[in-house]
């Protein structure tokens, strides 16, 4: 009897354990898609910031690279790269409206940019919303 309790109570924490890890692996906003480098001929701060938010957003350091980011938005708002590029940095914190944004922003100044036109993330965030 006290055998089939410590299995049923172990059991049940193994259950538990699953449980937890489960909810927050889906809870999690995982981005399968990487930043973008800006195209030849960008205005040179803005190529410098978005490199640098690159690099702070593929360690893992999000808010590093939202500075990043928005300092190169700053230098150049007409790249679709960068709204693309804060976008990612912003959905990965869970600030959606603000992504959305930036992601309806970086469809309008694509220029034709498979990458961003073509981007998963930002269809299935745009289909939506």
């Amino acid at each position: 009897m006290i055998f089939k309790m410590l299995y049923f109570l172990r059991t049940r924490n193994i259950f538990k354990c699953f449980l937890v890890f489960f909810l927050l692996a889906t809870s999690c906003n995982n981005i399968n898609e990487e930043p973008l480098t800006l195209r030849v001929g960008a205005e040179p701060s803005a190529k410098m910031r978005n490199d640098i938010g690159i690099e702070h957003f593929k360690a893992g350091r999000n808010f590093d690279a939202l500075l990043q980011f928005n300092q190169a938005n700053l230098a150049d708002p007409t790249s679709g790269e960068i709204h693309f590029n804060l976008a990612l940095a912003l959905w990965k914190e869970n600030k959606n409206k603000r992504a959305i944004k930036h992601f309806k922003k970086a469809r309008q100044l694509a220029k034709g940019n498979p990458l961003i036109l073509e981007s998963t993330i930002m269809k299935k965030v745009l289909e939506k919303n």
